[in-house]
């Protein structure tokens, strides 16, 4: 069974690869024996996921495609609902959701031939909403029901269709909220196992469900959140 996380010899893009749970994830695929293709604006060279036509010239300069992980995701200020701007819910849905459908899109035909998987990354937030972020809230919750949707219509293909929900995670573009401590302790006081996760945490569900272990799952979103969608940790009595 060891041997099932073991890709040698697979491709992989990995969008949002330059950092965080994206760079953690190509970290851990290269060391599984992938040969990994970045898709970031601050890759090299660097890919918007907004950009549909620059991701049709990357599938078509590759031979093959066996997994597909859609990282790339932004999160924007967050605003109590009624003082949202639509432009908050447009740059969310932007890049979380419609980056998401470009990249599947345009790597299907590759994915399809190497009856591949594809992981994405949607949020604990896309099961239980967080407040004043609802349309960060929104748009990991249209990735979770996209990935849903993509994996009945591509079972006929053979393509596995997963998504990974993650808790609390220290990345780039959460750091700043671990800054504040009262924030931090509120944080780990919810969740059951007690603690703020890592990237790399993370990565190794993507990995999982990525591999040949994971072959009979697919439309699956894993929470890999420290127990936070479980519910709440043991009260006071």
């Amino acid at each position: 069974m060891a041997d099932g996380l073991r890709l040698e010899s697979a491709v992989a893009v990995v969008t949002g690869g330059a950092s965080g749970i994206g760079a953690a994830t190509c970290r851990l695929l290269e060391a599984s024996g992938v040969e990994v293709h970045v898709v970031d604006r601050d890759g090299d060279p660097p890919f918007d996921v907004t950009d549909r036509r620059a991701l049709d010239g990357l599938a078509a300069s590759l031979d093959r495609l066996d997994v597909l992980v859609n990282a790339a995701g932004v999160l924007t200020e967050n605003r109590p609902v009624d003082e949202l701007e639509p432009d908050d819910f447009r740059r969310n849905f932007e890049v979380n959701v419609l980056g998401t459908l470009n990249a599947c899109q345009a790597f299907a035909g590759p994915l399809r031939a190497a009856r591949g998987a594809v992981v994405n990354v949607a949020s604990q937030a896309a099961l239980v909403s967080l407040p004043q972020q609802a349309a960060y809230t929104a748009s990991k919750g249209a990735v979770a029901a996209l990935t849903r949707s993509l994996a009945i219509d591509w079972a006929e293909n053979g393509v596995r269709v997963n998504a990974v929900a993650p808790g609390f995670t220290v990345t780039p573009m959460t750091e700043a909220f671990f800054e504040n401590e009262t924030f931090t302790q509120a944080a780990t006081h919810r969740i059951p196992l007690g603690r703020i996760l890592q990237a790399e945490e993370i990565a190794g569900a993507i990995v999982f469900l990525a591999s040949p272990l994971a072959s009979a799952i697919t439309g699956v979103v894993l929470p890999v959140d420290g127990g936070w969608t479980a519910g709440e940790p043991a009260l006071p009595w």
